[in-house]
């Protein structure tokens, strides 16, 4: 009696302590628990159950195994990355035509029969009419979503490319140039809402990468339509460019837009599909709402100091900006002393003036990711400060030079101004989202951006006849210096409490 109960012990025992290591026995293939029985059986089963787990974990072993490393590791482009890169590329085609334009108008005002005056009118009137239509496409975005407006915006941008290379007069060609300033309001507005569907932390590299690729299509047009004006003419460099710009429309049919890049839409299209009078009357006062939006937009984005200095440095960053790039052909037409030949290279005017634009727009592709990802690392208000300092520097140079010397401190600013144009970019992206309306910010902000773009070639002309490029170029310069130091000083004041270390937004 006494042995059978401590055999009993002694079986007991085995099977708790096996218990834990063989589910195989304990659980019978599911969550339900089998008793296990007092006999010598356990023993033999649990000896078995581990000969069996010894095998199976033996031949796991020689098995080779998956990189479950790589299949955990996240993908190097990301779908806000690939997003960015098509809207970006169908933005970069659209935009051929007009940046051409800014190369090679001003050599051409005379085969066209264009008075300088007229000339400044052209390449202001996109600007101009943005600021109204940038406003119309960013509720146009809101409402209907970023597909069908992009797509529309594609396309009418490719047909007012071609209407350059008519030669109906200034008022058809005023009017194409209106058509170009509301089609790039609405692809502008994609870019943006593409960036929406990232990281925040990942939006300046994201804007980097946008201006890189769209600003890669404005270097191929100046590039290969200043060689193609220099030897075939205005009417055949326009309608060759137009060709790769028409690229644009396949690629916006192609598209396929998340619902992150249009939060507004889609709880618009969630109200419109509930069949209810309740949803009906949600939708008409979204309506209603939808004709305030642009007084509102602009209400928001002058509530707070940063967002209105963020405006302020748009506004005078453009008006620099668009000067230069209006006049760069004119600017090295006057130091070569000709308008029909430089002695750069042996190269005429038409062709410097595209390698100009185009290094210029070239470094928003190499340089923009760049500059962007170098914003976000060590601050923007560290990376804004050098390159303020930067900006003076060569335009003190290409100011006091001359020659090949003034060409190549021409590029030294350019170049620069494209890490101011991406950091300022990235403050803007920055200060819609935290917006009750990010795209009505968006609109307002591009919207003072092209008050400064419009100005600018409005008046450059002129200025220049009358005073001068020292005093035009000098004063606008002074005046983003200051916009760019208050914006800094704010950014320091309103972000030292949360991000000591980071040096702004």
């Amino acid at each position: 009696m006494q042995w059978r109960k401590l055999r009993n012990t002694q079986d007991h025992s085995v099977s708790i302590r096996s218990k834990p290591n063989c589910k195989r026995i304990c659980y019978n293939g599911s969550n339900r628990r089998t008793p296990h029985r007092r006999q010598t059986r356990p023993l033999l089963s649990v000896a078995a159950c581990h000969f069996s787990l010894a095998v199976e974990m033996s031949q796991t072993e020689l098995k080779p195994q998956p990189d479950t490393s790589s299949v955990d590791r996240p993908s190097r482009l990301s779908p806000a990355t690939a997003l960015v890169l098509v809207v970006s590329g169908a933005v970069g085609f659209a935009i051929m035509g007009d940046s051409l334009l800014y190369a090679i108008l001003p050599l051409a005002a005379g085969q066209l029969a264009l008075s300088p005056q007229q000339v400044g009118i052209l390449l202001s009137a996109n600007r101009l009419i943005r600021l109204f239509s940038n406003t119309w496409l960013g509720a146009i975005f809101a409402r209907f979503g970023p597909y069908r407006a992009f797509v529309i915006s594609a396309i009418l941008g490719v047909l007012t490319t071609v209407l350059y290379g008519f030669k109906f007069g200034f008022i058809v060609f005023l009017l194409a140039r209106i058509g170009w300033g509301v089609s790039w309001s609405g692809l502008r507005q994609g870019t943006y809402q593409s960036i929406w569907t990232g990281d925040r932390a990942d939006a300046g590299r994201l804007m980097g990468l946008k201006w890189g690729v769209v600003r890669g299509g404005s270097a191929i047009s100046a590039l290969i339509g200043g060689f193609l004006f220099d030897h075939f003419g205005f009417q055949t460099t326009v309608w060759t460019i137009a060709g790769l710009s028409a690229l644009s429309i396949p690629i916006a049919f192609g598209l396929s837009w998340p619902a992150s890049a249009s939060p507004q839409h889609e709880e618009n299209q969630a109200n419109a599909a509930a069949d209810s009078p309740e949803a009906s009357q949600k939708q008409t006062g979204n309506v209603r709402r939808s004709e305030h939006e642009i007084l509102a937009g602009w209400t928001e984005a002058l509530s707070e100091p940063l967002q209105r200095s963020v405006l302020l440095v748009g506004f005078f960053k453009l008006l620099l900006n668009s000067i230069l790039v209006a006049t760069a052909s004119v600017f090295l037409a006057d130091r070569f002393a000709s308008y029909s030949g430089g002695v750069l290279l042996g190269l005429q005017v038409g062709a410097l003036a595209g390698i100009v634009l185009g290094t210029r727009w070239f470094s928003d592709l190499f340089l923009g990711a760049a500059m962007g990802a170098l914003a976000d690392l060590v601050g923007r208000i560290r990376l804004t400060l050098v390159l303020v300092f930067l900006l003076c520097l060569g335009l003190a140079m290409m100011l006091t030079v001359q020659d090949n010397m003034s060409f190549v401190a021409l590029l030294a600013v350019l170049i620069v101004s494209t890490g101011v144009n991406v950091v300022l970019d990235a403050y803007a992206n920055q200060a819609a989202l935290v917006t009750h309306h990010p795209q009505m910010f968006v609109a307002t902000y591009a919207t003072a951006s092209d008050l400064g773009s419009a100005v600018g070639p409005l008046f450059a002309f002129s200025l220049v006849a009358s005073v001068g490029f020292a005093p035009v170029y000098g004063i606008a310069a002074l005046l983003v210096v200051l916009a760019l130091l208050y914006l800094v000083m704010l950014d320091a004041r309103y972000t030292k409490p949360q991000t000591p270390v980071s040096g702004g937004l």
